[in-house]
């Protein structure tokens, strides 16, 4: 199912600051076997299923997955830990009202207690529909607009803080298209066969959402046209996902009157009103388009329709935390329809989801404490020193990059700050409220929680020791704002870290990883920021024109990939993490040989060499499989590559691979080395 998603979260993403995703993890399996190998096909032909081809043959997708990778089994894995730290929370009786155990105590029951949440049905919703009922005037929409903004809904718009691109040292409101429920914005604008199905179905489905809050079968199917309607207008004026990847595009600085200017239907001084006290003199617009259409959809818009829109936005981002008619509707369309999954997640699994989402750092707390062992921390600091020093090495060598721009590219990653297992200093919770009455209210209180968490950020000064992903989150990322890579806890573990495996395996994975997150400082968009995180063109006007000429040999390469029928891979959507596998590679391999000076030459491993194994390792975190339908989405809707194409497309840029496998011209992905790009 789809989760609102935070300001910062969305900047990330649409920065493209590798949120990595996909691959899987056998712990009681060597660092690297050859059991998992299928010799039968030459790497040259297909590196991935040559790496991966019998674990591969062997897996079967659970019914409740779409997709099934290394990062999904770790993140079962990561769930049944938080599982055993909320039973264990739960066991304790004796609890101090207000304190943390007593928050995350009472957020799981609710959310466990469905005889509850069925018992209670729509009066879950009562407050929310009286006031939509009392709306009879276009500033009553408006009103009910920000309101429902600050506990986690998202009609028209979304709205928040985060640093200023321009001056990264304060904070700045922020406001980005939403209030669509297709999960991309060209489902509701492209002609081909699949999306069409898309926007019957949607339509469908709204149908049979307010059919289950109590409207009559011909009024719901009304109401389900009116929100298409509407909804097709949003999009049709909203950026697309490669769109969102034009970074300086995205900065449009206004002031309140430049902003109602822009948008003059929208009392935007009325909207800051209501969701804060503190004055908001200067706005960050995404999509100044979009706000003009918000314009003119007030003035277009009856007021019963606006009524009916907000309706849907109540139930459609409620659905999950409802009883269970709306959780299973919910479930077909957004999880069997679009992805192909056979049956819902576990009631247990998706509320730890929701628990770690809304108490991230105190749950981050209590894992650590039992999971995360001390040592991890220390070895990977020797890494990633190591990984620095290999990308300072490359980039002083680099030939086609001017010296000014190697200079700004040096001091950027020596202030490039790490993090790594879990935050020195905990964020405070002591705001959040957590009752007993239902689990929708806890997840409302959560969610005002962190919105106002945020929103009173901005007359402060930027603190750079903050995280923004939990110690229990199974990923890593780069954030080119802060200039800083995050690497935490429940990600190193087999096999992205392993403390018994041999260095080239190690260098081969989280290595990778390091050297993939010290990219993304430098790749098509994080390149756009300096050492200090402010956007600023710190490139001579050659250089760009060369890293154009090398990034482009990458989107023609991934273009080429053919996913399922006639579903490319889109080489420009992918870039950013494109180039960042590629540049984590050599930059990985360059550390490996420089860890191995002076000392004796590795032996072979199972009859592999160190260079063998250190290839091998990268390919293996992307082992897994994917339904068909979650597939043609992924190529649609996400910057990363099926695990398949990362496989099969950065080694094929680094020359020493080809020695290591012995990789011919005849070979079906062989690259010339006019094709093979020197990035970084």
């Amino acid at each position: 199912m789809r989760k609102n998603v935070s300001v910062l979260n969305t900047i990330l993403t649409l920065m493209a600051m590798l949120l990595l995703s996909a691959g899987c993890a056998v712990k009681t399996e060597p660092p690297l076997s050859v059991e998992n190998m299928d010799v039968s096909i030459k790497p040259g032909e297909d590196f991935y299923r040559y790496v991966n081809g019998a674990w591969i043959d062997k897996l079967t997708i659970p019914d409740d997955k779409s997709r099934y990778s290394v990062f999904d089994i770790l993140r079962e894995e990561r769930d049944e830990n938080v599982r055993t730290l909320l039973r264990e929370v739960s066991q304790i009786t004796d609890v101090e009202k207000g304190s943390i155990t007593q928050k995350i105590r009472h957020f799981y029951a609710t959310g466990m207690d469905t005889l509850k949440i069925d018992t209670a049905g729509l009066s879950l919703l009562h407050e929310e529909l009286e006031l939509i009922d009392k709306v009879t005037t276009k500033q009553d929409v408006q009103d009910l607009v920000a309101r429902f903004h600050t506990f986690g809904l998202d009609p028209l718009f979304e709205g928040g803080v985060e640093q200023d691109f321009m001056d990264s040292k304060i904070y700045k409101f922020m406001i980005m298209q939403a209030g669509v429920g297709l999960p991309d914005v060209e489902y509701y604008t492209k002609e081909d066969d699949r999306s069409v199905e898309i926007r019957a179905e949607y339509v469908k489905h709204i149908a049979r959402m307010f059919e289950l809050l109590g409207d009559e079968s011909e009024v719901a199917a009304s109401n389900a046209e009116i929100i298409m309607d509407m909804e097709t207008r949003l999009a049709e004026h909203s950026k697309t996902r490669l769109e969102m990847r034009d970074i300086p595009a995205l900065y449009n600085k206004k002031d309140l009157a430049q902003l109602l200017e822009l948008s003059p239907e929208f009392d935007w001084e009325q909207y800051f009103s209501n969701i804060t006290d503190l004055e908001v003199n200067e706005i960050i617009v995404f999509a100044p388009a979009f706000l003009e259409e918000i314009s003119r959809l007030m003035v277009d818009v009856s007021t019963a329709d606006w009524k009916t829109y907000l309706r849907w936005n109540l139930i459609n981002r409620s659905a999950e935390y409802l009883s269970r008619d709306f959780v299973n509707q919910d479930y077909r369309f957004y999880s069997e329809f679009l992805s192909g999954s056979k049956e819902i997640e576990p009631r247990w699994q998706r509320v730890v989801a929701a628990s770690s989402e809304a108490l991230g750092e105190p749950l981050g707390q209590l894992y650590v404490k039992k999971y995360f062992p001390p040592e991890s921390k220390e070895r990977m600091v020797d890494l990633v020193d190591n990984l620095r020093k290999s990308m300072e090495k490359r980039i002083r060598e680099l030939e086609w990059m001017s010296e000014s721009t190697k200079e700004a590219a040096l001091e950027k990653l020596a202030g490039m700050n790490v993090k790594i297992g879990y935050p020195d200093k905990w964020e405070d919770f002591s705001k959040l409220k957590i009752e007993t009455d239902s689990y929708l209210s806890n997840v409302r209180r959560a969610n005002y929680f962190h919105y106002y968490k945020e929103l009173d950020k901005l007359p402060e000064p930027v603190d750079l020791k903050k995280w923004s992903m939990t110690p229990q989150t199974v990923n890593a990322g780069y954030h080119p704002l802060r200039n800083d890579i995050t690497f935490p806890a429940a990600i190193l573990q087999p096999p992205f870290f392993n403390p018994d495996a041999d260095d080239a395996v190690n260098y081969g994975s989280i290595g990778v990883v390091i050297g993939h997150e010290m990219t993304h400082g430098f790749d098509d968009q994080g390149r756009h920021f300096d050492k200090d995180g402010n956007m600023r063109d710190w490139w001579s006007e050659t250089d760009t024109e060369e890293f154009n000429k090398r990034t482009h040999l990458l989107v023609e390469q991934y273009d080429a990939f053919v996913a399922i029928d006639d579903v490319h891979i889109n080489g420009k959507l992918t870039l950013g993490e494109n180039i960042a596998d590629f540049g984590g590679l050599s930059i990985a391999l360059e550390a490996y040989r420089m860890s191995l000076e002076g000392k004796p030459e590795p032996e072979d491993i199972d009859g592999l060499s160190d260079e063998q194994r250190f290839f091998m390792a990268f390919v293996q975190i992307w082992r897994g499989k994917i339904r068909d339908k979650a597939l043609i989405r992924l190529c649609q809707e996400d910057v990363h590559p099926w695990g398949k194409f990362r496989a099969n497309g950065a080694p094929f840029n680094v020359p020493e691979f080809y020695d290591a496998f012995d990789i011919s011209p005849e070979d079906p992905l062989y690259r010339s080395e006019e094709q093979r790009p020197v990035i970084w």
